[in-house]
């Protein structure tokens, strides 16, 4: 027979003739295609731990008898490198919202035990890797990180980019979440769940009553990140305030004890005042139960999401504020995050605790945009100060690029909305650029610009 090439020969064994003369009889094959389940152990247990999500490694596990038999055997591997995989560059993150929101950790904790563990946090977001951090985490820690990313960050993901698209004049369909929006999002996600461990309160029997309630310490917390990061943060924030607004539409009158006539059995001087959630008669939102409500972090707010049942909702609402009382409540008028961000405590901050990220705005250094990384300023935060650092935050920027989630996005996203021409306009700072006098405090954008894009 002449040479073959490669080619032919594969063609004659994949039709079965493989050199055998047309008058003998062909040998008896399979009909069975090829099975997952035939191939090596190692390569089942690699496919499970490349799931991309947990509802599909549920799937693949569930598949099969092997597929399970893999599973159960080496779940702990498998759970470690799908974690790994699926947090990628928020596992740090991820990892301190578990501990602090942890039951032994709030019902513990004092100011001393919180500071730690804010500065342990600091210190393993620069110096482990999250493949390093995957695989020394205990296996219930794996379970547990996984089961809070699936219930409640992956579908709060998914509400907020539809919540600040839709002002930004975009939507999720025009163009798909990137895999960099995504972590910024999640990132912000987890910080802003960090900051409500340490700075809020579950209530009695829930937290301790001891947690960062002074101002200017919770402006540190903050300053643990750069100005662009903790923008994201705000931008969650003002997405949770949101929520919560048109929750409280939907229950105020269901809780007002005041005016509802189911409660005219009750003596008028018990009435609750945390449960009126709008001032009359301007009917605007009462600060004290959204501060309440917002203290609780992200279970409550991925929960009024999710609940059908009106009564139940109005419960949820009702237990989540008159828990927050006493020694767990803020202070009057703290405003929880809003007042916080304001330009003197920024200053304060910046005084008594000098930072590298302050350091690197007084000595001018450039930023300009490189590409879009979940690690690097976004477009829009170089566009908006002109490609030099900048350290602040809150009032020295529009609460309006707020709104539309302005950090959070790629630059092909923000071009085809309009928004970064917007922002590129809008970066000229009335009386000047704050940089060059940082104890000056700026005009509040909230009252200078207002609108879409």
């Amino acid at each position: 027979m002449p040479d073959e090439t490669l080619e032919t020969r594969l063609i004659r064994l994949e039709v079965g003739t493989g050199g055998i003369s047309a008058s003998q009889p062909a040998p008896q094959t399979s009909s069975a295609p090829p099975s997952l389940e035939d191939l090596p152990f190692e390569i089942q247990r690699l496919i499970l731990s490349q799931a991309p999500t947990l509802d599909t490694l549920s799937a693949l596990a569930h598949a099969s008898p092997q597929f399970y038999r893999v599973y159960v055997q080496d779940r702990r591997w498998i759970l470690r490198h799908f974690v790994e995989q699926t947090l990628a560059c928020v596992l740090v993150d991820a990892h301190a919202a578990y501990l602090s929101g942890g039951d032994e950790f709030q019902q513990t904790r004092t100011e001393p035990l919180l500071w730690n563990f804010l500065h342990s946090y600091q210190h393993r977001r620069t110096t482990i890797a999250a493949s390093d951090l995957a695989m020394q985490l205990p296996l219930e820690d794996v379970i547990q990180l996984a089961r809070f990313h699936r219930s409640v960050i992956e579908p709060l993901t998914e509400r907020y980019s539809i919540w600040a698209l839709a002002a930004l004049s975009s939507s999720p369909e025009d163009y798909p979440l990137s895999r960099t929006e995504t972590r910024r999002i999640q990132r912000a996600l987890y910080r802003y769940e960090i900051f409500c461990n340490v700075c809020g309160s579950r209530g009695e029997g829930c937290s301790a009553p001891r947690y960062i309630r002074d101002e200017t310490q919770r402006t540190r917390v903050l300053a643990l990140f750069p100005a662009w990061q903790i923008e994201e943060i705000l931008c969650v924030h003002e997405f949770a305030k949101d929520t919560y607004g048109s929750v409280f539409d939907r229950v105020a009158w269901d809780l007002d004890e005041e005016r509802n006539p189911r409660y005219r059995h009750i003596d008028m001087t018990s009435v609750s005042e945390d449960l009126l959630l709008f001032r009359y008669p301007e009917c605007y939102i009462n600060e004290e139960p959204l501060e309440s409500i917002l203290r609780h972090g992200l279970s409550v707010l991925s929960a009024v999401f999710n609940i059908a049942d009106h009564d139940k909702l109005v419960e949820l609402v009702r237990q989540s504020i008159i828990s927050v009382r006493g020694d767990h409540r803020g202070g009057r008028y703290s405003k929880w995050i809003d007042y916080i961000i304001l330009s003197d405590y920024q200053d304060t901050r910046r005084q008594l605790w000098y930072s590298e990220h302050d350091a690197a705005q007084d000595r001018k250094e450039k930023t300009p945009f490189d590409k879009d990384s979940p690690d690097l300023p976004p477009l829009a935060w170089v566009t908006f100060w002109k490609g030099e650092a900048s350290n602040f935050f809150g009032n020295y920027v529009p609460a309006t690029f707020r709104r539309w989630g302005f950090v959070m996005w790629d630059g092909p996203r923000l071009e085809a909305s309009g928004a970064l021409g917007h922002m590129e306009v809008q970066g000229g700072w009335p009386g000047g650029d704050p940089r060059e006098d940082p104890f000056d405090y700026p005009t509040p954008y909230a009252e200078a610009w207002t609108g879409d894009v």
